[in-house]
């Protein structure tokens, strides 16, 4: 079974950036490596990124959740204001 699952950017067009998506695409990937589930990225645009899991809508739901939590640190951090919008 796979789901998919999108998170769309705070404001603006962070995604943009390349820098920036190559982190939330790498983050994503390394997350489903040490959780042993398989993840492809279906759309990486200006303001949003699509996430194909492998497994139920629980398991993505949980992995986009750790995606949001570790890259909106890491952009609060590096920019002064958070990545992701509301849930």
């Amino acid at each position: 079974m796979n789901s998919r699952i999108r998170l769309r950017a705070f404001a603006g067009e962070p995604l943009g950036d390349e820098g920036v998506r190559g982190i939330v695409v790498s983050t994503a990937r390394a997350i489903g490596e040490r959780t042993g589930v398989r993840v492809e990225v279906h759309e990486a645009d200006l303001d949003t990124i699509e996430l194909e899991v492998e497994g139920s809508n629980l398991e993505a739901t949980a992995l986009a959740a750790e995606l949001r939590r570790i890259t909106d640190q890491w952009h609060q951090q590096r920019h002064g204001r958070p990545l992701w919008g509301e849930p």
